[in-house]
Parts: C-alpha cells; structure tokens; sequence
C-alpha cells in the first residue's frame, strides 16, 4: 500500500526519511500554489497530490531516458483527468527547487524534467499567449479559485497540440459550471480557450 495515499495502492514511493519529508512539503507547496486541487478534487486531490509527489521522487533513482519516459506516461494520465502538464511541470519544479535548497540528490533531474515539459508546451503556444489567457479570466471578476484559470485552459489547449488528447474543452466546461449562475465567468474562459486556439499554429492558428 502507498504510504501517502492507500487510494493510489502500488505506486511506488520512497522510503528514505529526507525523501519522505521532501515529497511532503512540495505537496504542500503544490497545494499552496494552485488553488484549483483544492477547489476541484478536494481532500482526495491532497491525497494524490502527495502519492504523485512520492512517485516523482523516485525518478531520480532511473536512468535518463526511462525518467523522461516515465514522466511522459504519467502526463498521459493525468490530462483526462483535468490536469495539464504544466501541472506536472510545477510538481517537477517545486521538487527541484526544495531539493536544490537542501543539497538533495535529484534537484538536477527534477528542474530538468520540469524544462523538458516547459519547453514542449512553449513550442506549441508561447507564454504571452498563456498570460493574455489568464488576463481574460481574471477580468471576469477577482476570486483565489480562478487563480490560474487562463494559465491552466492555455496548457490544455497546448498539450492537445503535443497529442495529449482532447481535454481543453472539458477543462473550460467544469471551470464554468464551477461558478454556476456567472455568465461573464464562463464568457471568459471560453473566450480565453479561442485564444489560445487561434494562437496555436499547431491547431491551425495564427500565432503571434
């Protein structure tokens, strides 16, 4: 049974004590840093949040190429479930940043991971498209749920043009109906999904 999370039943952890503390506070950072688990998955989201956390950590025990591709898969697994990769990116990242502080080993392998997942959602649509998506949403009306709303529907609208799958639509469906009743709220999101498509030459837009 995983140790962070009975739900998430065989995934592999760490069981050394630095790892163990490691993988805490980055889910508590993760959690700090985008209140959209908590506003969309609730305690069950803190719960994978920490079991992912455990898994990531143990990537740093593989070689290269079977991290990177590990790190592909698990991308592949969680965009259906409402989770960009630029999610995946900031777990990456938080990791390397607390392990980078602490001396850990791993710090190098986590903020090269999180870069490889960065530049290939850059190739597809590029930043200030991203913060003009997230422009459009915080428009709509001030509210630390919709914190990184845009940013989020950008990410899905670039990894269904990395072939992650078609998942942009439904992010923009659940964020609207999360706020039932305010128009101008899901007018914003999904003006800011057209956005990012029409700025997205992979999907057949413009770019800048």
């Amino acid at each position: 049974m995983n140790p962070f999370n009975p739900d998430a039943g065989s995934t592999p952890a760490p069981v050394d004590p630095a790892d163990i503390a490691l993988v805490e506070d980055a889910a508590r950072a993760m959690w700090r840093a985008v209140p959209y688990f908590a506003s969309r998955y609730g305690e069950r989201g803190r719960a994978f949040g920490r079991s992912d956390a455990g898994y990531l950590v143990t990537l740093s025990g593989m070689d290269e190429a079977t991290a990177r591709a590990q790190v592909a898969w698990l991308a592949g697994v969680l965009a259906p479930r409402g989770m960009p990769s630029l999610l995946l990116e900031i777990q990456l990242e938080i990791l390397g940043r607390i392990a980078t502080r602490r001396e850990a080993p791993g710090a190098g392998r986590f903020l090269g991971l999180a870069a490889e997942l960065r530049a290939k959602r850059l190739g597809a649509l590029d930043a200030l498209t991203a913060q003009a998506c997230e422009d459009r949403c915080r428009r709509a009306g001030p509210g630390q749920r919709r914190r990184g709303a845009g940013l989020l529907i950008a990410a899905a609208v670039a990894d269904r043009a990395t072939g992650l799958g078609d998942h942009d639509e439904a992010l923009v469906r659940w964020l609207a109906e999360a706020e039932p009743g305010d128009s101008a709220w899901a007018t914003a999101c999904t003006e800011a999904r057209a956005l990012a498509i029409s700025r997205c030459p992979r999907l057949g837009g413009v770019g800048r």
